[in-house]
């Protein structure tokens, strides 16, 4: 069973997004905990918040990718470069304008988010670059996706990753502490985009076909509400944490979240490498849901697997990670694996749910959403109790997800 896994599209496709993916999320996990330990608690709270705003920012960017993950698998099925062609270049010349006009408006709101959040005004605008490409490179990597090229898709995350590391570490030694960190994922990503792009050249040369999608803006609504969800419950903890609590606790508590964030970032790769097959299968009207259920062993052993080594070793996770200094919340770790575990099942249902059509009402989502962040508002008087809320949160995720895909909503 095992051999035949391994020998179909979906086993190939999973192992080298698996071991790229994971490397590039392994270079990002380096990052943070380096960066954690050079810049202290207190610099470390500001860097993770900072971090939390790029990920909300790339809330376009999940939808848009898999939404052109999914255009792209139709085209390459049908072997048409040509209208490939015209559909990455119609979308990416309005993407970089979508980008530099939404980082105008943010320049202007900057100011308020940097008195909410009590962090530098100017970092945030750093951090808000970023936004730029968060509307352009999902594209171009949608494509790689959806042409099945996962090994250049890994390739331009890890050289994303590597350089992100490569300068953040050289400005932070310099002296130049959080706004060298935030200036090293700015050269990261923007390199990404590049590289990205540049992976694509086989289709850049071929003549254009035009190509126009019916109800193609109307069919990206599920994609930037879904992913768009999944996005804000993984990234709105830190962010809070840093408006309820002291520097010094949030960054006790960045690191709780990131090292089980480790679980999400572990397990993404899955879901990636299923969308376009499960995509491609729902075309030909063929069974997807095996494919799905193969994914949902896959992560399901993983997450169980890491919980049992957060609940067993702890303490030394933390300190190989961290360092010593952050100990004393060692036993709040094996919460954070479990709730992070219950997220990544959440994005696994919600992309299949996607890549087959099966999201009919995906407003529906932003429920369990706001029912959690309103736990998030009310468990927070205590480290322990905001350890609680935000595990609530992710309780209510995953059932509002099952809910949403796999339960027959008429749609009126």
């Amino acid at each position: 069973m095992i051999k035949k896994f391994l020998s179909s599209e979906l086993g190939k496709g999973t192992i080298i997004l698996l071991i790229m993916m994971n490397l590039y999320n392994f270079l990002n996990f380096l990052f943070h905990f380096v960066m954690g330990r050079m810049l202290g608690p207190e610099g470390y709270g500001v860097l993770a918040a900072l971090m939390s705003l790029v990920y909300i920012y790339s809330i376009p960017s999940d939808a848009i990718q898999n939404l052109f993950s999914k255009y792209a698998s139709k085209l390459n099925l049908e072997k048409t470069k040509g209208k490939l062609k015209f559909f990455l270049t119609r979308y990416l010349n309005k993407a970089i304008i979508l980008g530099f006009a939404v980082f105008f408006f943010l320049f202007i709101i900057s100011f308020f988010i940097s008195k909410y959040l009590g962090i530098n005004f100017w970092l945030i605008i750093t951090t808000n670059i970023i936004i730029i490409s968060s509307f352009a490179t999902p594209i171009v990597r949608g494509i790689l996706q959806g042409r099945k090229k996962f090994n250049l898709f890994g390739v331009s995350l890890v050289i994303e990753a590597v350089l992100k590391i490569i300068f953040s570490i050289s400005l932070v030694f310099f002296g130049f502490k959080v706004f060298g960190a935030i200036t090293g994922v700015v050269v990261g990503v923007v390199s990404g985009f590049i590289f990205s792009l540049f992976f694509n050249r086989g289709i850049l040369k071929e003549k254009e076909k035009e190509f126009h999608p019916e109800n193609f803006h109307l069919e990206s609504i599920p994609y930037f509400i879904s992913m768009g969800v999944i996005i804000l419950a993984f990234s709105i903890d830190i962010l809070l944490a840093q408006r309820f609590f002291d520097s010094s606790i949030a960054g006790e508590y960045a690191v709780i979240s990131m090292l089980g964030k480790m679980i999400f970032f572990g397990t993404v790769a899955i879901s990636k490498a299923m969308f376009p097959l499960t995509s491609e299968r729902h075309e030909n009207k063929e069974n997807s849901f095996d494919l799905f259920k193969k994914s949902l062993l896959i992560i399901l052993g993983l997450c169980l697997m890491i919980i049992l080594i957060f609940w067993l070793f702890p303490e030394q996770i933390i300190s190989l990670f961290y360092g010593k200094a952050y100990l004393n919340i060692s036993k709040l770790l094996f919460y954070s694996g479990i709730s992070f575990s219950l997220l990544s099942i959440s994005n696994l249902v919600l992309v299949y749910g996607l890549s087959t059509d099966r999201i009919k009402k995906p407003y529906l989502m932003i429920i369990p959403l706001v029912l959690g962040l309103g736990g998030l508002f009310y468990f927070n008087k205590t480290f322990n109790q905001y350890i609680l809320g935000v595990l609530i949160l992710n309780v209510i995720m995953f059932m509002g997800s099952i809910i949403v895909v796999f339960f027959k909503i008429k749609k009126h």
